[in-house]
């Protein structure tokens, strides 16, 4: 739970100021509009003080797999098609659910429901399980009367995200395993056999070449300042954490995600792929253009893009539309703002989004391929030369010395 300030406009477009609790910006839309303002700013103030049994309770907070949240929801639309009374229907996924996280939401759903709550006032209770960008579309199919077709979009769009992910988690898992091996090789070599040549070198009083020196270096570095070299390894580790995890860091870090060498343009073409599904779904969910930018610049999960989309929405309040924005964005590749343009005046934006969700999760599926492709020489001339540089800082003394003694 966070303190966010706000700035907004009542019926009369006199100008208020105020703060709220609340979980995230969305939250802070909706209290806003029950208060029958129309909202102009959002700003993060910081976290609402709790106690450290709060803080420990959050962080104990489940959440549910990817894959059950996608099969409940395709069951759900059925459900709901099928003209089941929604506690009904909701208590029989709830039976059969495995996941524990997912169980016990749909449970506390039902009583809520039961106590007279909305279905999507009742998903909100549980971040864990469902989504901003999942409640803001049950909203949506509440008050259009489609809440079947919206979540079988839906499902889609995360079975999607899913995938995405999957591809992301392959990709890395080359380069994690290079990366773990090269440190168990550095700190077996260094802690173990290192230090039995170092003894020889120093008898024979001789000038050590450069790769020998640093080898020495961090082979004391981990057998004698073992307290030392670990704590500020982790330091280091969680001082990064930290600092991304700060507004100023965050900006840095989501700006870096698009300027990354090999990852970036994978990453942008990720993104995108995010930003038109979550587009899509919500515009077929019938939600305002407005509202649905601010949902989606909530949820994209990259505080850079989201400021872009800030931009945006004021080209939409002037009335330029979407794609005016988008194609004034330095993020957004001029593809997106072409295909939503002709989509805008043809009136059909909701099917130009279709085409343009199908033409990303091509793009992802082929980047994502070429991408562990690419990597997998990378790492190996990465994992040959650190072996060559520890090879030759071992044995340069050595052929050094034979030399003399011929």
């Amino acid at each position: 739970m966070g303190v966010y300030s706000y700035k907004a406009v009542d019926s009369r477009g006199k100008s208020v100021k105020g703060t709220l609790d609340a979980a995230n910006e969305t939250d802070v839309s909706t209290q806003i509009a029950k208060l029958g303002y129309l909202p102009v700013s959002i700003s993060y103030k910081g976290e609402k003080g709790v106690s450290i049994l709060d803080k420990f309770t959050k962080g104990r907070v489940k959440k549910a797999s990817m894959k059950a949240v996608i099969v409940f929801t395709r069951q759900f639309a059925t459900v709901i098609k099928a003209a089941v009374p929604i506690v009904e229907g909701l208590g029989v996924l709830a039976e059969q659910a495995e996941d524990a996280a997912l169980k016990g939401a749909l449970h506390q759903i039902i009583h809520d429901i039961e106590e007279g709550s909305k279905l999507s006032e009742s998903m909100a209770k549980h971040p864990g399980v469902f989504s901003d960008l999942y409640v803001s579309t049950v909203i949506a199919g509440e008050a259009g009367g489609v809440l079947d077709k919206i979540l079988l979009r839906l499902s889609e769009v995360l079975e999607e995200e899913r995938e995405t992910r999957s591809s992301i988690k392959a990709a890395l898992q080359y380069p994690v395993m290079v990366v773990v091996a090269l440190f168990i090789a550095v700190f077996v070599l260094s802690v173990f056999v290192v230090p039995q040549f170092t003894k020889i070198y120093i008898g024979m009083k001789m000038e050590l070449p450069l790769p020998t020196r640093v080898m020495i270096l961090v082979s004391k570095g981990f057998k004698n300042y073992w307290f030392i070299t670990f704590p500020s390894f982790v330091g280091i580790i969680f001082s990064l954490k930290f600092f991304i995890n700060t507004p100023g860091g965050r900006k840095i870090w989501d700006n870096f995600k698009f300027n990354m060498p090999v990852f970036g343009k994978v990453y942008n073409k990720i993104v995108m792929l995010r930003f038109a599904s979550m587009l899509n779904v919500l515009y077929q969910a019938g939600l305002p253009i407005l509202k649905i930018l601010d949902i989606v610049k909530v949820t994209i999960g990259n505080v850079v893009l989201a400021k872009d989309i800030d931009r945006i929405k004021i080209d939409v309040a002037d009335g330029k539309g979407v794609s005016g924005g988008i194609l004034a964005s330095k993020l957004f590749p001029r593809l997106v703002g072409y295909m939503i343009a002709i989509g805008e005046k043809a009136g059909a934006l909701s099917a130009m989004l279709d085409s343009l969700c199908d033409y990303y999760t091509m793009e992802v599926r082929n980047a994502m391929g070429g991408l562990t492709a690419l990597i997998e020489p990378i790492m190996t001339a990465v994992l040959g030369s650190v072996v060559m540089g520890m090879a030759l800082a071992i044995f340069l003394p050595m052929w050094s010395l034979i030399g003399a003694m011929k």
